[in-house]
């Protein structure tokens, strides 16, 4: 009995032993900005963007020099109609940011004029227990990416 017990837990140590030692390395982190390539910005002008795509796509796909020319064109031509349209939008959120931090600050001064100096007191305190736990959540989400 002893003997089989025994013999039972040298193969459980065996058994882990071999199990630990094929342990997969541990995942390392990439850095957020460093190593981006031309699909995520890299920090690469249109035209950079354009011609590492049509690189490519002359690599991928054979193309003739005549070939690359044109597709080069127009992959310019797209890049910069791409950022044209990433101006606009950037634009467009700043303005509607302005509108909904005016119309936060409208709300508040409702509210001011019906709570008390108790409430407002309060109320002012959970915004900010609320806005720093919407800061935390994101520098937590960031950080598993």
């Amino acid at each position: 009995m002893k003997k089989g017990i025994l013999v039972t837990l040298l193969f459980a140590g065996i058994v882990f032993g071999t199990y630990a030692q094929n342990a997969k390395p541990a995942h390392k982190e990439k850095p957020l900005y460093e190593n981006r390539g031309p699909r995520q910005g890299g920090g690469f002008t249109a035209e950079e963007r354009a011609e590492v795509y049509a690189k490519r796509m002359q690599k991928n796909l054979n193309l003739t020099d005549e070939q690359y020319k044109k597709v080069l064109a127009i992959n310019i031509e797209q890049a910069k109609k791409q950022e044209e349209l990433r101006a606009a939008h950037k634009a467009e959120m700043l303005a509607t940011h302005e509108k909904m931090k005016a119309n936060r600050l409208d709300l508040f001064n409702k509210y001011e004029s019906i709570l008390t100096s108790e409430q407002l007191k309060n109320f002012k305190e959970v915004q900010e227990k609320h806005k720093t736990e919407m800061k935390k959540g994101r520098k937590e989400r960031r950080g598993k990416r």
